[in-house]
Protein backbone atom coordinates (compact mmCIF):
# COMPACT_ATOMS: atom_id res chain seq x y z
CA UNK A 1 0.00 0.00 0.00
CA UNK A 2 1.28 3.58 -0.87
CA UNK A 3 1.07 5.75 2.42
CA UNK A 4 1.89 9.30 2.80
CA UNK A 5 4.10 9.97 5.89
CA UNK A 6 5.88 12.68 7.21
CA UNK A 7 9.13 11.37 8.44
CA UNK A 8 11.38 12.76 11.10
CA UNK A 9 13.94 14.40 10.72
CA UNK A 10 13.31 15.97 7.51
CA UNK A 11 13.89 19.48 7.80
CA UNK A 12 16.89 19.45 8.55
CA UNK A 13 18.38 16.91 6.10
CA UNK A 14 17.42 19.82 3.23
CA UNK A 15 19.92 22.19 4.90
CA UNK A 16 23.30 20.58 5.10
CA UNK A 17 25.17 17.56 3.69
CA UNK A 18 23.64 14.44 2.58
CA UNK A 19 24.90 10.91 3.28
CA UNK A 20 23.80 7.68 2.31
CA UNK A 21 24.95 4.04 3.42
CA UNK A 22 24.44 1.17 0.73
CA UNK A 23 24.12 -2.49 0.61
CA UNK A 24 24.26 -4.54 -2.22
CA UNK A 25 24.16 -8.50 -1.92
CA UNK A 26 22.00 -9.74 -4.70
CA UNK A 27 23.81 -12.20 -5.80
CA UNK A 28 27.71 -13.73 -5.35
CA UNK A 29 29.15 -9.85 -4.30
CA UNK A 30 28.56 -8.42 -1.37
CA UNK A 31 28.79 -4.93 -0.91
CA UNK A 32 28.71 -1.33 0.43
CA UNK A 33 29.31 1.89 -0.01
CA UNK A 34 29.11 5.47 1.66
CA UNK A 35 27.93 8.36 -1.35
CA UNK A 36 28.28 12.08 0.42
CA UNK A 37 26.66 14.72 -1.66
CA UNK A 38 27.41 18.72 0.14
CA UNK A 39 23.64 19.07 -0.39
CA UNK A 40 20.20 17.11 -1.50
CA UNK A 41 19.94 18.63 -5.05
CA UNK A 42 23.83 19.07 -5.47
CA UNK A 43 25.25 18.10 -8.94
CA UNK A 44 28.45 16.90 -7.05
CA UNK A 45 28.51 13.39 -5.34
CA UNK A 46 31.62 11.56 -3.42
CA UNK A 47 31.84 8.09 -2.02
CA UNK A 48 33.60 7.84 1.28
CA UNK A 49 33.58 4.38 0.89
CA UNK A 50 33.10 1.60 -1.74
CA UNK A 51 34.27 -2.29 -0.84
CA UNK A 52 33.31 -5.05 -2.69
CA UNK A 53 33.76 -8.97 -1.94
CA UNK A 54 32.82 -11.49 -4.60
CA UNK A 55 31.95 -15.15 -3.13
CA UNK A 56 34.19 -18.19 -4.11
CA UNK A 57 33.38 -19.45 -7.49
CA UNK A 58 36.02 -21.68 -9.31
CA UNK A 59 35.45 -24.89 -7.70
CA UNK A 60 31.66 -24.95 -8.29
CA UNK A 61 32.11 -23.44 -12.20
CA UNK A 62 30.27 -20.56 -11.17
CA UNK A 63 27.65 -18.65 -8.61
CA UNK A 64 26.75 -21.09 -6.26
CA UNK A 65 23.41 -19.92 -4.35
CA UNK A 66 25.04 -21.56 -0.83
CA UNK A 67 28.33 -19.93 -0.63
CA UNK A 68 26.98 -16.75 -2.06
CA UNK A 69 24.63 -16.84 1.44
CA UNK A 70 27.84 -17.86 3.14
CA UNK A 71 29.60 -15.29 1.92
CA UNK A 72 26.83 -12.08 2.72
CA UNK A 73 26.97 -13.51 6.48
CA UNK A 74 30.33 -13.54 6.74
CA UNK A 75 31.71 -10.21 5.47
CA UNK A 76 28.71 -7.97 5.52
CA UNK A 77 29.06 -6.66 9.02
CA UNK A 78 32.54 -6.20 8.38
CA UNK A 79 31.89 -3.62 5.81
CA UNK A 80 29.61 -2.22 7.01
CA UNK A 81 31.28 -1.32 10.40
CA UNK A 82 34.64 -0.44 8.07
CA UNK A 83 32.14 1.96 6.19
CA UNK A 84 31.12 3.65 9.30
CA UNK A 85 34.45 4.79 10.17
CA UNK A 86 34.85 6.35 6.50
CA UNK A 87 31.87 8.57 7.26
CA UNK A 88 32.70 12.34 6.68
CA UNK A 89 33.69 14.66 9.69
CA UNK A 90 31.08 15.69 11.42
CA UNK A 91 29.09 13.14 10.21
CA UNK A 92 27.50 10.32 13.24
CA UNK A 93 25.40 8.05 11.17
CA UNK A 94 24.08 8.47 7.76
CA UNK A 95 20.56 10.05 6.80
CA UNK A 96 19.59 7.16 4.10
CA UNK A 97 19.88 3.47 3.72
CA UNK A 98 19.45 1.79 0.76
CA UNK A 99 19.48 -1.46 0.07
CA UNK A 100 18.76 -3.45 -2.67
CA UNK A 101 15.59 -5.34 -2.73
CA UNK A 102 15.53 -7.13 -5.55
CA UNK A 103 15.12 -8.66 -7.75
CA UNK A 104 18.85 -11.68 -7.15
CA UNK A 105 18.42 -14.59 -5.13
CA UNK A 106 15.78 -14.43 -2.58
CA UNK A 107 18.11 -15.76 0.34
CA UNK A 108 21.17 -13.29 -0.53
CA UNK A 109 18.70 -10.23 -0.96
CA UNK A 110 17.76 -10.97 2.51
CA UNK A 111 20.98 -10.89 4.40
CA UNK A 112 21.45 -7.26 2.92
CA UNK A 113 17.56 -6.50 3.74
CA UNK A 114 17.53 -7.09 7.33
CA UNK A 115 20.76 -6.03 7.64
CA UNK A 116 19.81 -2.43 6.24
CA UNK A 117 16.08 -2.44 8.32
CA UNK A 118 18.87 -3.34 11.61
CA UNK A 119 20.57 -0.12 10.28
CA UNK A 120 17.93 2.04 9.65
CA UNK A 121 15.92 1.09 13.23
CA UNK A 122 19.13 1.49 15.30
CA UNK A 123 20.12 5.11 13.50
CA UNK A 124 16.45 6.29 13.30
CA UNK A 125 16.61 6.44 9.34
CA UNK A 126 14.52 6.33 6.37
CA UNK A 127 14.91 3.16 4.19
CA UNK A 128 15.02 2.87 0.72
CA UNK A 129 14.66 -0.53 -0.94
CA UNK A 130 15.82 -0.25 -4.69
CA UNK A 131 15.54 -2.35 -7.41
CA UNK A 132 18.47 -4.03 -8.74
CA UNK A 133 18.30 -3.45 -12.14
CA UNK A 134 17.40 0.41 -11.66
CA UNK A 135 20.62 1.00 -10.33
CA UNK A 136 22.68 -0.52 -13.40
CA UNK A 137 20.32 1.86 -15.47
CA UNK A 138 21.05 5.14 -13.65
CA UNK A 139 24.59 4.22 -13.09
CA UNK A 140 25.49 6.63 -15.45
CA UNK A 141 24.03 9.22 -13.69
CA UNK A 142 26.18 8.91 -10.51
CA UNK A 143 29.09 8.59 -12.72
CA UNK A 144 28.69 12.33 -14.32
CA UNK A 145 28.18 13.34 -10.52
CA UNK A 146 31.10 12.08 -9.77
CA UNK A 147 33.11 13.26 -12.00
CA UNK A 148 33.82 10.03 -13.65
CA UNK A 149 32.62 10.16 -17.34
CA UNK A 150 29.09 11.34 -19.24
CA UNK A 151 25.78 10.98 -17.80
CA UNK A 152 22.44 10.22 -19.67
CA UNK A 153 19.22 12.51 -19.24
CA UNK A 154 15.77 11.13 -19.89
CA UNK A 155 14.37 9.70 -21.66
CA UNK A 156 17.18 7.43 -22.58
CA UNK A 157 17.29 3.42 -23.89
CA UNK A 158 19.79 1.34 -21.83
CA UNK A 159 20.76 -2.55 -22.70
CA UNK A 160 21.55 -4.21 -19.66
CA UNK A 161 23.61 -6.81 -20.05
CA UNK A 162 24.61 -9.42 -17.58
CA UNK A 163 25.10 -13.10 -15.84
CA UNK A 164 21.33 -12.77 -14.80
CA UNK A 165 20.03 -10.42 -17.40
CA UNK A 166 19.46 -9.28 -20.33
CA UNK A 167 16.81 -6.23 -22.00
CA UNK A 168 16.59 -3.60 -23.26
CA UNK A 169 15.11 -0.61 -21.44
CA UNK A 170 13.42 2.68 -22.56
CA UNK A 171 13.96 4.80 -19.67
CA UNK A 172 10.79 7.59 -19.74
CA UNK A 173 11.66 8.70 -16.66
CA UNK A 174 12.89 7.98 -12.96
CA UNK A 175 9.66 5.47 -12.49
CA UNK A 176 8.69 4.87 -15.75
CA UNK A 177 10.12 2.30 -18.29
CA UNK A 178 9.32 -0.05 -20.89
CA UNK A 179 10.89 -2.94 -21.57
CA UNK A 180 11.49 -3.36 -24.95
CA UNK A 181 13.13 -7.12 -25.42
CA UNK A 182 14.17 -9.30 -23.16
CA UNK A 183 15.91 -12.95 -23.31
CA UNK A 184 13.82 -15.71 -23.73
CA UNK A 185 16.28 -18.25 -22.48
CA UNK A 186 19.77 -17.08 -20.71
CA UNK A 187 21.64 -14.59 -20.28
CA UNK A 188 24.14 -12.54 -22.15
CA UNK A 189 26.24 -13.08 -19.57
CA UNK A 190 25.58 -16.79 -18.62
CA UNK A 191 26.16 -17.48 -22.42
CA UNK A 192 29.70 -15.75 -21.98
CA UNK A 193 30.54 -17.15 -18.74
CA UNK A 194 29.66 -20.57 -20.15
CA UNK A 195 31.96 -20.35 -23.23
CA UNK A 196 34.57 -19.20 -21.01
CA UNK A 197 34.35 -22.30 -18.97
CA UNK A 198 34.62 -24.88 -21.65
CA UNK A 199 37.39 -22.80 -24.07
CA UNK A 200 39.94 -21.76 -21.14
CA UNK A 201 42.41 -23.42 -20.54
CA UNK A 202 42.98 -25.16 -16.64
CA UNK A 203 46.21 -23.21 -15.96
CA UNK A 204 44.91 -19.82 -16.99
CA UNK A 205 41.68 -20.30 -14.36
CA UNK A 206 43.86 -21.55 -11.66
CA UNK A 207 45.70 -17.89 -12.11
CA UNK A 208 43.00 -16.15 -10.83
CA UNK A 209 42.06 -17.31 -7.00
CA UNK A 210 39.13 -19.02 -5.75
CA UNK A 211 36.43 -16.13 -7.16
CA UNK A 212 36.79 -15.91 -10.79
CA UNK A 213 35.23 -12.91 -13.27
CA UNK A 214 34.83 -15.77 -16.17
CA UNK A 215 33.82 -12.89 -18.50
CA UNK A 216 37.06 -10.60 -18.04
CA UNK A 217 39.28 -13.66 -17.90
CA UNK A 218 37.56 -14.59 -21.36
CA UNK A 219 37.99 -11.63 -22.90
CA UNK A 220 41.46 -11.22 -21.85
CA UNK A 221 42.38 -14.96 -23.61
CA UNK A 222 40.27 -14.50 -26.92
CA UNK A 223 42.15 -10.86 -27.36
CA UNK A 224 45.40 -10.74 -24.95
CA UNK A 225 46.61 -7.09 -27.30
CA UNK A 226 43.28 -5.88 -26.61
CA UNK A 227 41.81 -3.49 -29.53
CA UNK A 228 44.60 -4.92 -32.04
CA UNK A 229 43.10 -8.35 -31.84
CA UNK A 230 39.54 -6.94 -32.00
CA UNK A 231 39.72 -7.02 -36.22
CA UNK A 232 35.70 -6.12 -36.08
CA UNK A 233 33.67 -4.74 -39.19
CA UNK A 234 29.60 -4.83 -39.01
CA UNK A 235 27.43 -7.38 -41.02
CA UNK A 236 26.92 -6.29 -44.79
CA UNK A 237 30.78 -4.09 -45.08
CA UNK A 238 33.43 -5.45 -47.80
CA UNK A 239 35.61 -5.64 -44.83
CA UNK A 240 33.01 -8.40 -42.95
CA UNK A 241 33.09 -10.53 -46.06
CA UNK A 242 36.39 -10.68 -46.21
CA UNK A 243 37.14 -11.45 -42.50
CA UNK A 244 34.79 -14.38 -43.24
CA UNK A 245 36.56 -15.66 -46.11
CA UNK A 246 39.37 -15.80 -43.73
CA UNK A 247 38.39 -17.46 -41.29
CA UNK A 248 36.86 -20.07 -43.31
CA UNK A 249 39.61 -20.62 -45.29
CA UNK A 250 42.02 -21.19 -42.03
CA UNK A 251 39.24 -23.06 -39.78
CA UNK A 252 36.67 -24.33 -42.25
CA UNK A 253 34.55 -26.78 -40.26
CA UNK A 254 32.67 -24.35 -37.74
CA UNK A 255 29.88 -21.85 -38.24
CA UNK A 256 27.99 -20.15 -36.02
CA UNK A 257 24.39 -19.42 -36.60
CA UNK A 258 23.59 -16.12 -35.48
CA UNK A 259 20.75 -15.99 -32.71
CA UNK A 260 17.03 -15.81 -33.44
CA UNK A 261 18.04 -16.23 -37.44
CA UNK A 262 15.52 -18.63 -38.32
CA UNK A 263 12.67 -17.10 -36.12
CA UNK A 264 13.63 -13.48 -35.83
CA UNK A 265 11.67 -11.36 -32.87
CA UNK A 266 12.23 -8.06 -32.17
CA UNK A 267 11.29 -8.14 -28.61
CA UNK A 268 13.45 -11.04 -27.88
CA UNK A 269 16.86 -12.01 -26.94
CA UNK A 270 18.30 -15.84 -27.21
CA UNK A 271 21.82 -16.98 -25.99
CA UNK A 272 21.59 -20.51 -25.53
CA UNK A 273 21.99 -21.40 -29.14
CA UNK A 274 25.21 -20.12 -29.38
CA UNK A 275 26.94 -21.81 -26.50
CA UNK A 276 25.23 -25.20 -27.57
CA UNK A 277 27.17 -24.75 -31.04
CA UNK A 278 30.59 -24.32 -29.62
CA UNK A 279 29.80 -27.59 -27.35
CA UNK A 280 29.16 -29.38 -30.06
CA UNK A 281 31.98 -28.67 -32.28
CA UNK A 282 34.64 -28.64 -29.13
CA UNK A 283 32.96 -32.40 -28.09
CA UNK A 284 34.07 -33.61 -31.87
CA UNK A 285 37.42 -31.99 -32.16
CA UNK A 286 38.85 -32.12 -28.56
CA UNK A 287 42.17 -31.78 -29.92
CA UNK A 288 42.16 -28.00 -31.13
CA UNK A 289 44.74 -25.73 -31.19
CA UNK A 290 44.88 -22.99 -28.66
CA UNK A 291 44.43 -20.26 -31.48
CA UNK A 292 41.36 -21.77 -33.05
CA UNK A 293 40.35 -21.99 -29.48
CA UNK A 294 40.67 -18.52 -29.05
CA UNK A 295 38.81 -17.61 -32.46
CA UNK A 296 35.87 -19.74 -31.53
CA UNK A 297 36.13 -17.72 -28.20
CA UNK A 298 35.96 -14.72 -30.03
CA UNK A 299 32.97 -15.26 -32.81
CA UNK A 300 30.56 -16.46 -29.86
CA UNK A 301 30.90 -13.53 -28.25
CA UNK A 302 31.05 -11.48 -31.97
CA UNK A 303 27.57 -13.32 -32.39
CA UNK A 304 26.45 -12.04 -29.23
CA UNK A 305 26.74 -8.80 -29.21
CA UNK A 306 26.03 -8.11 -32.59
CA UNK A 307 22.47 -9.82 -31.64
CA UNK A 308 22.17 -7.25 -28.87
CA UNK A 309 23.34 -4.31 -31.45
CA UNK A 310 21.19 -5.56 -33.32
CA UNK A 311 17.76 -4.89 -30.93
CA UNK A 312 19.32 -1.63 -30.03
CA UNK A 313 19.23 -0.57 -33.74
CA UNK A 314 15.61 -1.84 -34.70
CA UNK A 315 14.44 0.56 -31.71
CA UNK A 316 16.47 3.66 -32.53
CA UNK A 317 15.03 3.20 -36.09
CA UNK A 318 11.31 3.15 -34.83
CA UNK A 319 9.04 5.63 -33.66
CA UNK A 320 9.29 4.94 -30.32
CA UNK A 321 12.60 6.08 -30.15
CA UNK A 322 12.13 9.60 -30.83
CA UNK A 323 13.72 11.92 -28.92
CA UNK A 324 16.17 9.50 -27.84
CA UNK A 325 20.14 11.24 -27.21
CA UNK A 326 21.94 7.81 -25.44
CA UNK A 327 21.80 4.34 -25.48
CA UNK A 328 23.50 3.30 -22.11
CA UNK A 329 25.25 0.12 -21.82
CA UNK A 330 25.22 -1.22 -18.00
CA UNK A 331 25.66 -4.60 -16.05
CA UNK A 332 28.33 -6.45 -15.61
CA UNK A 333 29.45 -7.14 -19.22
CA UNK A 334 29.74 -3.89 -20.19
CA UNK A 335 32.67 -4.14 -18.62
CA UNK A 336 33.61 -5.56 -21.89
CA UNK A 337 35.85 -3.52 -24.02
CA UNK A 338 35.36 -5.38 -27.27
CA UNK A 339 31.39 -5.14 -26.49
CA UNK A 340 31.52 -1.30 -26.40
CA UNK A 341 33.57 -1.10 -29.22
CA UNK A 342 31.21 -3.18 -31.22
CA UNK A 343 27.99 -1.60 -30.58
CA UNK A 344 29.77 1.85 -31.47
CA UNK A 345 30.76 0.35 -34.80
CA UNK A 346 27.19 -0.99 -35.33
CA UNK A 347 25.76 2.30 -34.57
CA UNK A 348 27.67 4.19 -36.78
CA UNK A 349 27.16 1.75 -39.65
CA UNK A 350 23.56 1.69 -38.88
CA UNK A 351 23.59 5.55 -39.48
CA UNK A 352 23.11 6.67 -35.45
CA UNK A 353 26.93 8.33 -35.07
CA UNK A 354 24.71 10.97 -33.12
CA UNK A 355 23.63 8.47 -30.34
CA UNK A 356 25.93 8.91 -27.62
CA UNK A 357 26.99 5.55 -26.10
CA UNK A 358 27.18 5.86 -22.39
CA UNK A 359 29.34 3.29 -21.10
CA UNK A 360 30.19 3.62 -16.92
CA UNK A 361 33.84 2.57 -15.73
CA UNK A 362 34.47 -0.97 -15.72
CA UNK A 363 34.56 -0.84 -11.61
CA UNK A 364 30.90 0.22 -11.99
CA UNK A 365 29.40 -1.94 -14.29
CA UNK A 366 29.71 -5.16 -12.10
CA UNK A 367 27.34 -5.47 -8.93
CA UNK A 368 28.55 -2.73 -6.56
CA UNK A 369 26.68 -0.66 -3.70
CA UNK A 370 27.43 2.64 -5.37
CA UNK A 371 24.79 2.34 -7.70
CA UNK A 372 22.25 1.51 -5.50
CA UNK A 373 23.23 4.36 -3.18
CA UNK A 374 22.63 6.75 -6.10
CA UNK A 375 19.32 4.74 -6.85
CA UNK A 376 18.10 5.18 -3.36
CA UNK A 377 18.84 9.04 -3.45
CA UNK A 378 17.34 9.84 -6.16
CA UNK A 379 14.11 7.79 -5.13
CA UNK A 380 14.93 9.74 -2.02
CA UNK A 381 14.55 13.13 -3.58
CA UNK A 382 11.34 11.77 -5.36
CA UNK A 383 10.03 11.56 -2.36
CA UNK A 384 10.01 7.81 -1.90
CA UNK A 385 11.33 5.70 1.07
CA UNK A 386 10.34 1.94 2.11
CA UNK A 387 8.33 0.04 4.98
CA UNK A 388 10.31 -1.60 7.19
CA UNK A 389 8.15 -4.53 7.10
CA UNK A 390 9.03 -5.52 3.42
CA UNK A 391 10.34 -8.52 1.98
CA UNK A 392 12.86 -9.53 -0.76
CA UNK A 393 11.78 -9.92 -4.43
CA UNK A 394 13.02 -12.69 -6.62
CA UNK A 395 11.85 -10.93 -9.67
CA UNK A 396 11.10 -7.61 -10.17
CA UNK A 397 10.42 -5.91 -13.52
CA UNK A 398 11.22 -2.31 -14.32
CA UNK A 399 8.35 -2.59 -17.27
CA UNK A 400 5.46 -0.53 -15.41
CA UNK A 401 2.80 -2.91 -17.82
CA UNK A 402 4.26 -6.29 -15.96
CA UNK A 403 2.63 -7.37 -12.66
CA UNK A 404 5.45 -8.17 -10.41
CA UNK A 405 6.50 -11.30 -8.15
CA UNK A 406 5.72 -9.70 -4.96
CA UNK A 407 5.08 -11.68 -1.49
CA UNK A 408 3.84 -8.52 -0.09
CA UNK A 409 -0.08 -7.18 -0.30
CA UNK A 410 -0.01 -4.54 -2.70
CA UNK A 411 -2.63 -1.46 -2.96
CA UNK A 412 -5.44 -1.84 -6.05
CA UNK A 413 -3.96 1.02 -7.90
CA UNK A 414 -0.02 -0.52 -8.42
CA UNK A 415 0.29 -2.59 -11.86
CA UNK A 416 4.53 -3.09 -12.29
CA UNK A 417 7.11 -1.43 -12.75
CA UNK A 418 9.73 0.51 -9.94
CA UNK A 419 6.44 1.31 -7.92
CA UNK A 420 4.67 -1.91 -8.37
CA UNK A 421 5.22 -3.53 -5.22
CA UNK A 422 4.36 -3.40 -1.59
CA UNK A 423 6.10 -1.42 0.80
CA UNK A 424 6.62 2.10 -0.84
CA UNK A 425 5.46 5.10 1.13
CA UNK A 426 5.09 8.40 -0.07
CA UNK A 427 6.50 11.65 2.33
CA UNK A 428 5.52 15.31 1.81
CA UNK A 429 7.91 17.09 -0.24
CA UNK A 430 7.41 20.36 0.96
CA UNK A 431 9.61 18.84 4.30
CA UNK A 432 12.37 18.29 1.68
CA UNK A 433 12.44 21.49 -0.67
Amino acid sequence: MLLRLPLRGTQCLSRRRFTTLAIESSCDDTSVAILHTPHHSSTQASLCFHETITSANRATGGIHPILSLTSHRRHLAALVQRAVSALPAGVDKPDLIAVTRGPGMVSSLAVGLDMAKGLAVAWGRPLIGVNHMLAHALTPRLIERLGEGSGAEFPFLTLLVSGGHTMLLHSHALTEHTVIAGSIDIAVGDMVDKVARRILPPDVLEMQGEAVAYGKVLEEFCFPRGEEDWRYSPPGTTERKAENRTKHERWGGWKMVPPLQLHPRPDAFSFSGLGSALERYIDANPAIEVEETKELGREAMMMAFEHVADRAVATLKSPQAEGIKSLVISGGVASNRFLRYLIRRYLDQAGFEHVQLVCPPVKYCTDNAAMIAWAGLELWKAGWHTDLGVLPIRRWSLDNSVECEDPGERGPEQKGGVLGVSGWMKRDLTDFQ
